[in-house]
């Protein structure tokens, strides 16, 4: 369970980190979140 919580902590981390580095790189959370979907 403690290793499911820390994984999980450091996934949400990692994607804070490249949202905040897309956004301050010039793209808006609507390219932002239309690239996710297109990965998905």
């Amino acid at each position: 369970m403690k290793i499911f919580l820390i994984s999980s902590t450091f996934a949400t981390v990692i994607a804070l980190v490249a949202f905040y580095i897309l956004t301050s790189t010039g793209m808006d959370t609507a390219s932002v979140y239309s690239s996710v979907n297109v990965r998905l």
